[in-house]
Order: C-alpha cells, then structure tokens, then sequence
C-alpha cells in the first residue's frame, strides 16, 4: 500500500499570517526594557493613589521612581540569542536621548529653576499668625525667586515635581523600542484607573466621609482619593481618554487582520466605568469636557467608517462600538443622578456664576498684574501663593470673606497666567516649546490619519482646557501622567507608522 506524505498544517497557517500580517518573527522585550516598563507601571499607578500627589513624600517618591526609570534608560543593552535574530549588538540609548529636543529644554527649564531658587529676591517671613515678605538682595539679571518653606511650596519643591515628569518622559522616548511596552504601560493605566473609578462610585454611593473610608481630613468635596474633585475628574478624564485610544486601536486592528475577537470590548467596560466616575464627581468642567470628547469621539468613529466597506464582521463591530457608547450614556443617566449633574452645570452660569466665574476670572486679573511685575523672569518657582496677596488685595471680592481677613488662594485657577507669574516668558516658554515639538512630531509622522492617536491627542487637550479655569497642570499626578501619555503617544505613532522604527537594532550606537 503507498505511503503518501502528510502535509503539515504549518505552510496554511504562515499564509494566514502572512495575509493577517502576523509573519513577524515574536521577540521578547530586552530584560532592562522590560524592568523600565514595569518602573513606569509602578510610577503611574502609584500617583492616583497617594492621594493624587498632593503631599512632599509622594512627590518624593515620584522623582525616586522617575530617576530609577532614567538609570534603566540609559543602561546599555546587550542584545543576543532569542533578542537577536538579526545578529548580537549592543544598544547604547543616550544618542536617542541627545537629539531628543525635549530633554534640553527640560534640562534648561530645572535649570532655570535652580537659578531661582538660588538667587531669592524674597524670604516669607513669618510672626505667629501673620506672615510677609522681607526683600532681599540679588542679582537683578539673573531669574529670581522666593524662599519659602519647602512643605508649603518653594522652587525646590517644584523642581522636585518638574523634574519627576521630565526624567519619565525622557526615559520613556528613549528606551521604548517596542509598541507591546507602551500598551502595556497604557492598558495597566487604564486597569488602575478603573479600579479606583469603582472605588469612588462606591465610596459617593455610600456617603463616605473619608477617603478610602479611612483617611480622614478630607475635605466634602473629595473624590476617590483625590482631596479635590476638579483634580478627580481631570485626572479621571486622562484614563478614558487612554481606555477610548486602547479601544479603538484594537478594533481597527481586529477589522484589518480580520480577528474574531479583540480586546476593545474590555477597554470600551472600562470607558464606561471610568466616565461614570467622571460624571460622580460633581465637576461641572470635567463633565462637560467628557460630554463633549463622547461627541466627537461618536463623529469621528462615523466619519472614519464611512471611508471603509463594512462586510458582515465589520458591521457587528461597529454595532458593538456603538452600544458601548450608548450603554455609557444610558449609565449615566440611570445610575448617576445625571438630572443633578445637569444641574450642576446650569449653575454654572446662574446662581453660583459669582464664585464659579466671577471669582476666578477677578484672581485671573490679579495673577496677570503680578506678572506686568516681572515679564521676563516671573517670581519664581512655587512663589504664587506668598506673592498674591500683594495683589489680592486689590480685588475685594476675591480678598475678604466672613469670619475670616482674607481668602487665601493657593493657586490662580488658570495654569497658563499662574505659570507666567511664576516662571515669566523666558521660563515659560521652555515647556511650552517641548509640547509643540511633540505636537509636531505627531503631525509629521502622519498622527493625525490614525483615529486612535488623533482621538488620544484631543484627549490631551481636555486637559488644556481644563487648565484655563483651575490648576489641573499643577497637580503632579495630573502633570505626570500627561507628560508620559504625550510622549508615548508620539512614539507609539513612531512605531506604528515607520515599521522599521520597532527594530531595537535601528537604535544601535
């Protein structure tokens, strides 16, 4: 009887790879890479939780985490045997961190603060109950700042928090070859972001007092771990963002490599959960940012569909999409007393416009005086909340209240006039360049055609907004966590559009 050879089932299946683009060859992430990807879990997970970074000891430990990460970074690498299939190498990443025009500004702008703080126009002096400032003698030319207690905010403090986002994000542009580290680092956001969403619908649904049910001293405006409820909903606002940026990118990958199943449906549950406690939290400028990213969000998906022919597959992915949405919506409206919400935010512009618009728009006027002080160099570091009441007193709805002598305003409730006051326009046009290199960087890769990245990108501007009537860009976990997304987000464009960027050999020095 003949014997026939048996085909293997192998050659079929490289075909289907092959036509799925799957053919690549699966390397694992280098042992330093994949040490620095679990740093930069640990780092961004932790913030939330530290009850948003408000205090000196967890912005302590984010500058520890954030040098770590830099060591990592910068470790050379050495590539062989199953890290190596194109041949052994060893990888030096500090040439990729040289011409990477965010970490000189960066550096320049610690620099710049360090001069500050080096050279104090002004010393908070305090008698008991009554503080003032004692002027000093320095160098005109040079930036100038305030010496204050550091655990009440000085230039070192910031420094501490500047340096922290800066150290991160470098290191993340740096040594992340591959695009599985970056969604690692994402997805395990998101996860963290959803399980403290939960725990703060649970604590609003239950009346907790306290943060955790454990941490008292909180004020009653807090939210899940965050003592205050704008910083809550902004920070909240950046892990839907990155759950919707996840959950479109895996459906459009589905529908190109023709797969059953794909991981959106996960990150479209945690979108869900994640805006609900967006919507609890009772910021008015949090819900109508989310609101309004869910509209565009909804439009763009549409637009970007009506480009592409929808086969049975494709259309039962759309409808899945779609009733993610809705069921968000429907959410909302059922569980989260949104008639309130809705309310709330009529507010806005009625009874509550003296102290929700009023109020700020007049600290707005008065942070803007104090930096016609000094244009060119600002006040310095962390000098805001002792160099305002100069000002303040100039505006008597924002200074006096009952029972008290005055308001005292730790923050402007605008970043962008607050950081000009404080650092002027010499220091605050350092990390504003950064961003707009990053911004254009993204759009010369081609960014913008992805609806993934493109959608991710406008969530980063949510917070921009946000920043224009409080201080969200002065919270460091809210700064922290931005700073790394803008940076993977440009380099997960980098990677997903130059294929030949995913290579670690490319890097070789």
């Amino acid at each position: 009887m003949p014997s026939y050879p048996v085909r293997s089932a192998k050659p079929k299946a490289n075909l289907v790879q092959n036509f799925r683009g799957e053919a690549r060859i699966a390397v694992p992430l280098h042992p330093l890479e994949h040490a620095l990807t679990v740093v930069a879990i640990i780092h961004l997970c932790f913030l939330p939780w530290a009850f948003g970074t408000r205090t000196p000891w967890a912005q302590i430990v984010s500058l520890a985490l954030a040098v770590l990460a830099f060591i990592l970074a910068l470790w050379p690498r050495r590539y062989s045997g199953e890290l190596a299939p194109e041949g052994d190498f060893t990888l030096h990443t500090w040439p990729r961190l040289l011409r990477f025009p965010p970490f000189w500004l960066g550096l320049g702008f610690c620099i710049y603060i360090v001069i500050g703080a080096l050279n104090p126009s002004y010393e908070r002096m305090s008698n008991g109950s009554v503080w003032y400032l004692k002027p000093l003698e320095h160098i005109d030319w040079l930036p100038s700042g305030l010496d204050a207690p550091f655990e009440l905010m000085n230039a070192w403090r910031t420094l501490v928090i500047v340096a922290a986002v800066w150290l991160l994000g470098c290191s993340l542009w740096t040594a992340i070859t591959r695009r599985t580290a970056i969604q690692k680092i994402l997805t395990a956001v998101v996860i963290n972001g959803t399980i403290l969403a939960l725990f703060a619908i649970v604590q609003k649904m239950s009346d907790a007092e306290k943060i955790l049910w454990v941490f008292s001293g909180a004020p009653p405006y807090f939210h899940g771990t965050f003592y205050y409820k704008n910083h809550a909903a902004a920070y909240f606002n950046l892990t839907a963002i990155m759950a919707a940026g996840l959950m479109i990118w895996h459906h459009i990958r589905g529908m190109r490599h023709l797969e059953r199943s794909s991981p959106s449906p996960v990150f479209a549950f945690g979108f869900i959960v994640i805006g609900s406690c967006v919507f609890m939290s009772g910021s008015r400028t949090g819900m109508i940012l989310l609101a309004s990213y869910v509209l565009i969000m909804i439009t763009t998906y549409l637009l970007w569909r009506t480009k592409r022919s929808a086969g049975p597959s494709n259309r039962l992915l759309t409808v899945l999409a779609t009733l993610a949405i809705l069921v968000f919506i429907s959410t909302a409206i059922y569980f989260l007393n949104l008639d309130k919400s809705i309310d709330q935010i009529r507010r806005l512009a009625n009874e509550d416009k003296q102290w929700s618009i009023e109020a700020r728009v007049q600290a707005r006027e008065a942070t803007y005086e104090l930096f016609r002080d000094q244009p060119l160099t600002g006040w310095g570091a962390g000098s805001f909340r002792h160099a305002f009441p100069s000002h303040q007193q100039n505006y008597p709805d924002i200074y006096r209240g009952p029972g008290r002598r005055y308001f005292y305003w730790e923050h402007a409730h605008n970043d962008y006039v607050q950081a000009l006051a404080e650092f002027g326009i010499i220091g605050f046009a350092l990390p504003v360049l950064a961003l707009l290199w990053l911004i254009a960087k993204f759009c010369r890769l081609g960014g913008l055609g992805h609806p993934a990245f493109l959608l991710t990108l406008f969530g980063l501007g949510l917070t921009l907004c946000h920043s224009w009537v409080d201080f969200q860009l002065y919270n460091a976990c809210i700064l922290t966590t931005f700073g790394a997304i803008a940076v993977m987000l440009v380099r997960w464009a980098e990677l997903e559009i130059n294929p030949a960027n995913i290579s670690p050999s490319t890097l070789r020095g």
